[in-house]
């Protein structure tokens, strides 16, 4: 789960910075330097295209890079194929200018880079979209203001994925292509084959897919701006996540922790010895999420009858899983770029005091809070209303990047948003496998 679903223009604009010329005249055994290099952003996403060069050897790949590089997956650079002529990075934010550079590359060096800069308007919006499936397997999405029309993306959506301008990514029925449904609308198309898939792709920012493979176990991606198929790590562990970043995790847990691989956006893998800071059990695993920013949380069931369901927080490089200090409340999960998003009840009782006879522990379902935790530790508590919690138990929703929460009741789909104040009921119906991006 992550989160992570479609980032509509809503504020476009283009800037054309000076182009840097090359110092001197490449080598003819290197490729010249790229020509009609060209800057475009809308919403909190930018857009680079160029042209092949006129002089030099022929390019057999090209290198893209942003600055700054902050939350950007392989810290702003990316390595495309020949054919590619043009390159998308998200994360780009309002009010800050970004250098972009684009080279050609061969096996014997690099070309002249040449370098363009866009600036996002403070006033840029960033519409996004909520992705969830109805009981018979279809994909619908919600604008995540909860103000129009939901639309049907698929039938056969089981699977699913998105990356931040719309396209949706979803397994073939037999487990060996990736469909490809375009942002826009139109047919599907085949994205890739002969492959192993499980029906739970993943994706992160830069628009990378990941999955595990069915025949080997291995987490497997699927690099959509180079286009090859490559193991990220050997197995998925207990559990496995991708953070916004493009940050991969295994965790395969124990009764006080745990082991954690991480596979950086650059393939760096680091092997960690997770356990609570005194060392002591803290329950049953029941659930991993990341944000964008390198943080995990993990959920896990109270040992006993309680059946209540806490969060921990493991930061970045850390090896020490802190407990997520809140109130005790059924409770409704998800997290987005920055945070853990929480939607608690008023009131709750212990699994085994709710069967207590003669008196049985009886407790207000009401949401009331809609709390957040961001990776410095953080938090934040808004009052809220309309919508009641499901019971004890580990039940997750989406959560937008402005914090809103998206969650399936037992009355249906809802929308508390992150000012605070009334849900907002956006469907009737059940529906599963929520996502915000």
């Amino acid at each position: 789960m992550y989160r992570a679903v479609l980032t509509v223009a809503a504020t476009a604009a283009l800037v054309i910075g000076g182009v840097t010329p090359a110092v001197a005249a490449p080598s003819s055994r290197l490729p010249g330097a790229p020509t009609s290099v060209q800057v475009s952003g809308s919403g909190d996403g930018a857009a680079v295209t160029w042209s092949p060069p006129r002089s030099g050897a022929t390019p057999t790949g090209w290198r893209v890079t942003v600055s700054p590089n902050t939350n950007q997956p392989a810290h702003g650079v990316d390595r495309l194929p020949a054919s590619a002529r043009s390159d998308r990075f998200g994360w780009i934010r309002a009010g800050v200018t970004y250098s972009f550079s684009v080279r050609a590359t061969t096996s014997r060096g690099t070309g002249p880079e040449v370098r363009v800069r866009y600036t996002a308007p403070r006033s840029t919006t960033v519409a996004q979209s909520l992705f969830a499936l109805d009981g018979a397997g279809a994909l619908v999405r919600y604008p995540a203001s909860g103000t129009a029309a939901p639309r049907t993306v698929t039938t056969a959506g089981a699977g699913y994925t998105a990356d931040d301008v719309g396209n949706v990514f979803v397994p073939s029925t037999d487990r060996t292509a990736i469909l490809l449904h375009p942002a826009g609308g139109g047919a599907a198309r085949v994205l890739a084959t002969g492959l192993h898939l499980t029906p739970d792709l993943r994706s992160d920012v830069a628009g990378n897919l990941y999955w595990v493979d069915s025949v080997s176990g291995a987490i497997t991606k699927l690099g959509l701006k180079g286009g090859s198929v490559t193991t990220v790590l050997p197995s998925s562990g207990t559990a496995w996540t991708v953070g916004r970043d493009g940050t991969v995790s295994a965790f395969t847990t124990t009764s006080n922790g745990g082991t954690v691989v991480t596979a950086s956006p650059q393939g760096t893998v680091r092997t960690r010895t997770v356990a609570a800071a005194n060392g002591t059990p803290i329950g049953y695993f029941a659930g991993l999420l990341a944000d964008g920013k390198g943080t995990l949380y993990v959920s896990y069931r109270a040992f006993g009858g309680s059946f209540y369901y806490g969060w921990w927080s493991l930061a970045a490089g850390s090896s020490t899983l802190q407990q997520v200090d809140t109130r005790l409340a059924y409770q409704y999960s998800a997290t987005n770029d920055s945070s853990l998003v929480l939607g608690q009840s008023a009131e709750w009782c212990a699994a085994i005091a709710e069967q207590w006879p003669p008196n049985p522990c009886v407790a207000d379902h009401t949401v009331t809070h809609l709390w957040s935790q961001d990776a410095s530790g953080a938090t934040k508590d808004v009052a809220t209303s309309g919508v009641l919690a499901r019971p004890n138990g580990l039940w997750l929703g989406a959560a937008d990047t402005a914090g809103d929460l998206f969650v399936d009741a037992e009355s249906g789909l809802w929308r508390i948003p992150a000012a605070g104040g009334a849900a907002q009921r956006l469907s009737t119906a059940q529906w599963s496998r929520l996502l915000v991006i």
